[in-house]
C-alpha cells in the first residue's frame, strides 16, 4: 500500500500538467533534422564532381599530352583517376621511390665518415726540440656520406641541400697532430671507398635489356651536364675537384676520376698548408679493422630524412641512397644486385609501394635513365602516408619550381614538381580550407614536343622539352588548390530563425 502511495505521488510531481501559454519565441527556421544542419555533407557530392571535372578538364586542353595518368584521392577515397595502370616516365619523379625504399630500411640513422691511423703507428719524438713524426699512414673511411663537403663548396647553394662539413672534420684531426708537435707524416693519407664494392663512378657503360634492344642505363651525353658527380663511398665535394666560383653551372665542373684519392689528396694539401709534411703520395685503398685502428675524428652526416629532402634536389644524392639501400638491405652496393634485390626481393613491397614488373621498371636512384618508368599508383603511394618520409619531404609550392602557378593556397600545398625532356609531372598533397586533405600524382608524356610537324614552315623549331609552370602543371594544381568547390557553406547551412 505505501509502495502505490509513493508511486501515485511521484507520477503527480511529474505530471507538468495541462499547459496554460506559450512561448513568444520564433520557431526554429530550420528543422532539427534538416540536411542543412550538415552542410559540409550536403556540399560533398557537388564539391567531389566539380573537382573531378576541373582535372579531367586539365588533361584536355590543348597543352595536354596525348599520354597522362592522374591519381587523386582524399582519405583513402579516390576522386579521380585516369590511366592508373600505364606505365610512363617518371623523371625526377622517380626519386620518390627511391626515398621510400631506402626510409623503410633507413632506420633514421644517417652516415659517418672516419679519419683513423694503425693501432700500431709510432709517433717519434726528438728529444732535442720535441717535435715528432707520426710513422704509418692516415685513413679517411668514407660511410657513403652524399653530402660531404668543404665549406667553400657548400656555400655556393642556397636551395636547402644539407651538407656535412669537412672541414670540422679534418680540423680536429689538425689539432690532434698539432697537439702531438707533429710536423711530418712518414706515410700516406689513403682514402677508403670500399664501403661501396665494386666500384661503380657511373652508368654509362651499364646496359640493360628493353623492348626496343640492348641500352646503357645512363646516356653519356648526360655525363656532360655533371648533374650527377662520380659515385663513392667516399665523396668529397660530390665528387668535383674544381669548379667556378661565380656561378653554379655544373657543366663546367671537373670531375674527379678516383673521388677517394681526390679526397685525401685535399686533406693532404690541407695538412701541408698547416705546415705538416706528409712524405708520401695520396692513395686509395682499403682501411685497417676497426680493432687495428685508433680514431682520431669522426663526423656524423645530417640525420637520413634531411639527407633524403636533399635527394629531390640532387642527382648525385639519390644514387647514393639507392646504393646506401643495398648496404642496409644486406644486398650490396652494386646497382644491378640492388634492382634485383628491389623486384624480385620483395623491397618495393616492403616499403609499401604497390610494385608490378609489367609497370614499373626501376633501373637507378635518381630517374635520369630514360628507361625509368611507372604508374602514378605507384607515384602516389609514396606520398600519401602522412606520417610517411615521402609527404614530410615534399617542399612547400612556395619553395618549389612551380610557385608561380601554385596560386593564394601555396602555404598548404607541397609538390614535387618534374619537367624533363617530354615528361611532366606532380606529385604532392594539399590541406584544403574545409580541413581535408588531398593527395595526388601526376605523369604525361609527349615524345612529340621533339618533332617538327610535317606541315610546320620551314626551318621551324621542335616545342622542345616542357617548362616549369606549363600549361599542364598549372591547370592541375588550379583544379587541386580549388576544393572545396561548390556554394559557401553559409548559404547551405541552417536558415535563420523567421521574425
Amino acid at each position: 500500500m505505501a509502495a502505490t502511495v509513493q508511486m501515485n505521488r511521484a507520477n503527480e510531481n511529474a505530471d507538468p500538467g495541462r499547459a496554460v501559454g506559450f512561448s513568444n519565441e520564433p520557431d526554429l527556421g530550420t528543422p532539427l533534422l534538416s540536411a542543412r544542419r550538415a552542410p559540409e555533407w550536403l556540399r560533398s557530392p557537388e564539391s567531389d564532381a566539380l573537382l573531378t571535372s576541373s582535372i579531367r578538364s586539365a588533361l584536355s586542353t590543348a597543352a595536354a599530352p596525348s599520354t597522362s595518368c592522374v591519381l587523386v584521392e582524399r582519405a583513402g577515397e579516390q576522386l579521380a583517376g585516369s590511366n592508373l595502370s600505364v606505365p610512363l616516365p617518371t623523371a625526377e619523379l622517380h626519386r620518390l621511390v627511391t626515398a621510400s625504399v631506402i626510409d623503410a630500411v633507413g632506420s633514421g640513422s644517417g652516415f659517418r665518415t672516419e679519419i683513423a691511423i694503425s693501432a700500431d703507428a709510432v709517433i717519434n719524438v726528438d728529444e732535442e726540440d720535441g717535435t715528432a713524426v707520426l710513422e704509418g699512414d692516415i685513413w679517411i673511411i668514407g660511410g657513403g656520406d652524399p653530402g660531404l663537403a668543404t665549406t667553400a663548396y657548400a656555400a655556393r647553394f642556397d636551395n636547402g641541400r644539407v651538407f656535412t662539413n669537412f672541414d670540422e672534420l679534418a680540423n680536429e684531426v689538425l689539432t690532434w697532430l698539432q697537439e702531438r708537435n707533429i710536423i711530418a707524416i712518414r706515410g700516406r693519407i689513403i682514402g677508403d671507398e670500399s664501403k661501396y664494392a665494386p666500384n661503380e663512378r657511373d652508368y654509362f657503360n651499364a646496359a640493360i635489356e628493353t623492348a626496343e634492344g640492348r641500352v646503357n642505363v645512363w646516356d653519356r651525353r648526360d655525363g656532360e651536364t655533371n648533374e650527377i658527380g662520380p659515385l663513392s663511398a667516399l665523396l668529397l665535394n660530390d665528387g668535383f675537384v674544381d669548379w667556378p666560383a661565380d656561378v653554379i653551372d655544373p657543366t663546367l665542373n671537373e670531375r674527379a676520376s678516383n673521388p677517394s684519392r681526390s679526397a685525401a689528396a685535399f686533406f693532404d694539401d690541407i695538412l701541408e698548408f698547416a705546415g705538416i709534411a706528409v712524405l708520401r703520395s695520396a692513395q686509395d685503398g682499403v682501411a685497417p679493422p676497426i680493432a687495428e685502428r685508433e680514431t682520431l675524428a669522426v663526423i656524423e652526416s645530417p640525420p637520413l630524412d634531411d639527407i633524403i629532402a636533399s635527394s629531390l634536389l640532387d642527382a648525385t644524392t639519390a644514387e647514393m641512397l639507392l646504393k646506401e639501400y643495398g648496404i642496409r638491405s644486406g644486398t650490396s652496393a652494386e646497382r644491378e644486385a640492388v634492382v634485383f634485390a628491389l623486384a624480385v626481393g620483395n623491397g618495393f613491397s616492403f616499403a609499401g609501394l604497390p610494385f608490378n614488373i609489367t609497370t614499373t621498371a626501376y633501373v637507378d636512384g635518381s630517374g635520369r635513365s630514360s628507361t625509368n618508368a611507372t604508374t602514378c599508383e605507384m607515384i602516389h603511394a609514396t606520398i600519401v602516408d602522412p606520417d610517411g618520409v615521402g609527404a614530410s619531404v615534399l617542399p612547400r609550392a612556395a619553395n618549389s619550381p612551380v610557385a608561380g602557378c601554385a596560386g593564394s593556397a601555396s602555404s598548404d600545398l607541397r609538390v614535387f614538381a618534374v619537367s624533363h625532356d617530354s615528361t611532366t609531372g606532380l606529385a604532392g598533397w594539399f590541406d584544403a580550407p574545409n580541413g581535408e586533405r588531398l593527395t595526388f600524382a601526376m605523369l604525361a608524356d609527349d615524345t612529340s614536343r621533339f618533332a617538327v610537324p610535317d606541315d610546320a614552315p620551314e626551318g621551324a623549331e621542335p616545342l622542345g622539352p616542357f617548362e616549369f609552370c606549363n600549361p599542364l602543371q598549372a591547370a592541375m594544381l588550379n583544379a587541386i588548390t580549388g576544393h572545396p568547390y561548390g556554394p559557401d557553406l553559409d548559404d547551405l547551412g541552417p536558415v535563420a530563425p523567421a521574425g
